[in-house]
């Protein structure tokens, strides 16, 4: 990659057409010559040199062929959109009077790998894009109806269509094909084309490729050899095989904590990609893509580039980001700041009603920041969804503020924001794509990058963290505490709150805050903490079955806490099932830990209230934590899961 103004985003899920504009293609591809820009699902997207008499599989074959030999799909000729050409044509002459007059010549392939509606849906938003340049002034006409189609393939992909989408479909492509005089049109093409897929979006709320992530679950594939170490590192049970055969995933019982995807050995476990539609989304003109790193990617990708785990490589990765075309590199630290704003509080005002004797307070207050243990009580401790902070996790908050606060300070309507969250942790992927956090169709976070995805990206991209020069994250929801960046580890996000509870209630400041009670690598641990006069009972657990055995111990009366932290990943996420995967496991997960401690420690403030960024967010928009606003904006609800019985 040589930098923002490439011609080509490739990856190894395929290639884009990026910042080539469309004089130079037209130059590049001039009638003169029998050149053609080749992109999509080959193996050597570029500019191509086609011999008299060639074929469509020809041309193919000269573009390095099909990636992972995945099947032929469709050929699209052109942009703006000059019909597609499917599996007759790959034995006949490509014929060059195909390609409109007047526009460049550029051929996008598409394998069995392409998902139809994300790739109708790039088409069209780049469409928009286009003429929101001022480019392609032809579709003025159709505007209206083209923003409809796009909406309406959003709706698809989301799972939250019927078939009479497909007849309004019909009716919009119909007005617009007229409007514009076109000889071919996208939507008219692939309705006729691909109907079978449309169907099952809707009707089955399946996604084949795994590339509509609202539809998307763990999917165990062919890959499998059925070792079994999945079902052995499946802390809720929910898989099944014997030795030797393919495995299957009870959906009903599974949490997507990713530890399935940690321990195969063979990748033979997926939980959708959204690589390509991210690198589709930097190359669709005037989408402003933002995007948020937790605190544990900075401390493990290091690792695919020779780095020891544990070195903090934020800024690097913030530079790689602004390279591959990201707007604004933001910190998911920075939410987690404002998480144990608004955790901290509760967790204080429940306490102090327990202390002056009051009956019917919920104790103890979990923490809420890991999606795969909310999922899990949510399926099966039903009676106990009173008990959880009501604080949204901090991807969600960071999410909530970027759309609808600091969008709106710059004139950015929600839908214009691309919003993506790199993690550690495949459970945020089901996050995401929880109802609750959206409003309407459109979803606080757009898809999720985990941390071994974002590795895979800037390697395909030529992006090699040794040799990038640090950049440091955009200011406003960038600055964070030491507070915020342990929440990277097991043991730290009830650390980073009781820092702000602890010195809320005695109303001093504590000089040693590295509360080593609450420190660790057991993976159920019982922590007594006393503070002036304030004696705190902690519980912190690691992996839903030592999650299962506190709940238990709880409901039973044979054990009480003020509070729980409960991590679904191995030593919390540090060990997310999305980061690299490690040899020697436990030594390397420690080490990123450790990292995370270390960044705390070298920074000046490391209380999370005194961050002056996230004072900033209360005193202009929410007031002050657990605000009526905040409430609003910040806390959100859980829900009965139906479980099946083992």
């Amino acid at each position: 990659m040589q930098n923002k103004k490439q011609a080509i985003i490739q990856s190894s899920l395929g290639s884009v057409f990026s910042v080539f504009s469309e004089e130079e293609l037209k130059k590049i591809t001039d009638k003169e010559t029998r050149n053609i820009a080749i992109s999509g699902k080959i193996n050597n997207p570029g500019i191509i040199d086609v011999p008299g008499g060639a074929t469509l599989a020809d041309v193919i074959t000269l573009a390095g062929g099909l990636l992972n030999d995945s099947g032929f799909k469709a050929a699209q000729l052109g942009i703006p959109f000059g019909g597609f050409l499917t599996e007759n044509s790959l034995s006949k002459e490509l014929d060059f009077s195909l390609f409109d007059k007047g526009t460049s010549r550029n051929i996008i392939i598409l394998s069995q790998e392409d998902c139809i509606i994300q790739y109708a849906k790039f088409y069209v938003d780049y469409l928009i894009g286009k003429m929101h340049e001022g480019a392609i002034e032809q579709y003025e006409v159709a505007r209206k109806e083209i923003i409809r189609i796009c909406k309406l393939l959003d709706k698809i992909s989301k799972g939250r269509a019927n078939m009479r989408d497909v007849y309004l479909l019909r009716r919009l492509t119909a007005t617009v094909k007229e409007k514009v005089n076109q000889t071919h049109n996208i939507m008219e093409e692939i309705i006729d084309k691909f109907y079978g897929e449309i169907e099952e979006h809707i009707e089955e709320h399946i996604c084949s490729t795994s590339q509509c992530n609202h539809l998307v679950k763990l999917t165990i594939t062919s890959k499998c050899i059925g070792c079994g170490a999945c079902k052995r590192a499946c802390p809720v049970d929910c898989i099944n095989g014997e030795q030797k055969q393919h495995h299957e995933i009870d959906y009903t019982r599974c949490t997507h904590c990713g530890q399935c995807i940690a321990a195969c050995p063979v990748n033979a476990i997926t939980a959708g990609d959204n690589t390509f539609r991210f690198l589709r989304d930097l190359a669709t003109p005037n989408k402003v893509v933002i995007t948020q790193m937790a605190p544990a990617v900075r401390v493990a990708i290091g690792e695919a580039f020779g780095f020891e785990p544990g070195i903090n490589l934020e800024n690097k990765i913030a530079a790689a980001l602004r390279k591959l075309g990201v707007e604004y590199v933001f910190d998911t630290t920075w939410a987690a700041d404002l998480t144990i704003m608004e955790e901290a509080a509760e967790l204080q005002e429940r306490v102090e009603k327990y202390l002056k004797g009051d009956k019917d307070v919920k104790l103890p207050i979990l923490t809420s920041c890991c999606p795969a243990w909310v999922k899990f009580i949510e399926q099966n401790y039903s009676d106990m969804l009173d008990v959880p902070s009501t604080s949204k996790s901090p991807m969600q908050m960071f999410a909530t503020v970027a759309k609808d606060l600091w969008g709106r300070e710059h004139g950015l309507e929600r839908d214009q924001i691309t919003s993506v969250a790199i993690m550690p942790c495949i459970a945020k992927k089901y996050e995401a794509s929880r109802p609750e956090f959206s409003r309407g169709l459109n979803y606080d976070v757009d898809y999720v990058i985990t941390t071994r995805e974002l590795i895979k990206i800037f390697e395909d991209s030529g992006i090699n963290l040794n040799e990038i020069k640090d950049e440091p994250i955009d200011a406003v929801m960038g600055e964070y505490t030491g507070a915020g960046v342990i929440f990277g580890r097991t043991g730290g996000v009830i650390e980073a709150a009781t820092r702000t509870a602890v010195e809320k209630m005695t109303g001093q400041r504590v000089d040693i805050i590295e509360f080593e009670a609450l420190r660790g690598w057991d993976s159920f641990r019982v922590c007594e903490l006393k503070v002036g006069d304030i004696e705190l009972r902690i519980g912190i657990t690691y992996g839903l079955k030592e999650a299962a055995k506190m709940l238990d111990k709880i409901k039973s009366g044979e054990e009480f806490f003020h509070a729980i932290e409960i991590m679904a990943c191995t030593c919390g996420c540090v060990g997310g099932g999305g980061q690299p995967k490690a040899k020697n496991r436990m030594a390397t997960l420690q080490k990123r830990a450790e990292g995370l401690n270390s960044i705390d420690k070298s920074l000046t403030i490391r209380r999370s209230y005194e961050n002056p960024a996230v004072l900033a967010i209360y005193d202009k928009y929410l007031d002050f934590p657990l605000s009526h606003k905040a409430h609003e904006l910040l806390h959100t609800k859980y829900f009965v899961r139906v479980k099946k019985d083992k």
